[in-house]
């Protein structure tokens, strides 16, 4: 149960760090522009510098083949359902983006659950030590997530409904995982790769051009590399 309850833990941490964007109001073009870029650099840090390098320690060329699939998987949906289009400067920033974003961390919070899962069959030091690690991840998880639905100006039962459905899948993978068994590390690697396409390609195909076309200035190039940088050298730190 120890995975259960860390994973209860780490939705906890999410879910507070997403309902965040219950507290925010209408942002402007600038706002929207600097949430995006924080955004993107939270994720695209999260799909290069911690998923995919997982995933590759797990399962090699599945991992890279997970990638390149979710990669490719969110822009042939997109491209044959144009779901996102060019659209008029007066649409909502980032509306089209959502649904990706949202599938994007539903991917990597039952990833987060699997590995949460696994790690419990450790040593009890190795699985707590992991439980803190997901924890401290979904934080900034949760921050890239309300600072989207800001930007999207989604409404605040949106804002529940979507950060309540995201933080439940870390327990839900944890506790099937723990129920059933272990999942090989080709699984596990194959899907982290997944969610790191995913996330990969929300961050760099959606929310920089998004921040760009809002309010593009150096300021909002300079604010998503320090985001950028920044996320991956706490990431590297934390895997240290």
């Amino acid at each position: 149960m120890n995975a259960v309850l860390m994973a209860a833990v780490a939705a906890l941490g999410f879910a507070g760090a997403s309902l965040l964007a219950l507290l925010g109001g209408e942002l402007g073009a600038r706002g929207r522009s600097y949430s995006a870029a924080f955004a993107a650099g939270i994720l695209l840090a999260l799909a290069f510098v911690d998923l995919f390098p997982e995933g590759l320690e797990l399962a090699e060329r599945t991992a890279v083949a997970g990638f390149v699939g979710g990669f490719a998987f969110m822009f042939l949906t997109e491209a044959f359902t144009r779901a996102h289009m060019g659209h008029p400067p007066e649409d909502r920033v980032l509306k089209d983006a959502l649904g990706p974003f949202v599938l994007g961390l539903a991917v990597h919070n039952l990833a987060d659950g699997f590995v949460l899962g696994v790690g419990a069959r450790a040593a009890e030091v190795t699985s707590w030590l992991v439980g803190l690690g997901v924890l401290v991840h979904q934080i900034p998880v949760g921050v890239s997530l309300a600072v989207v639905l800001l930007a999207a100006r989604a409404t605040r039962p949106r804002v529940v409904r979507t950060t309540v459905s995201l933080g439940l899948a870390i327990p839900l993978a944890a506790a099937l995982t723990v129920a059933l068994p272990v999942p090989g590390d080709g699984t596990l690697g194959l899907l982290t790769g997944v969610a790191g396409g995913v996330l990969a390609y929300v961050g760099a195909a959606h929310l920089l051009p998004e921040a760009r076309a809002e309010h593009a200035s150096r300021g909002i190039g300079v604010f998503f590399a320090a985001t950028l940088v920044l996320t991956a050298a706490a990431l590297l730190a934390l895997h240290g």
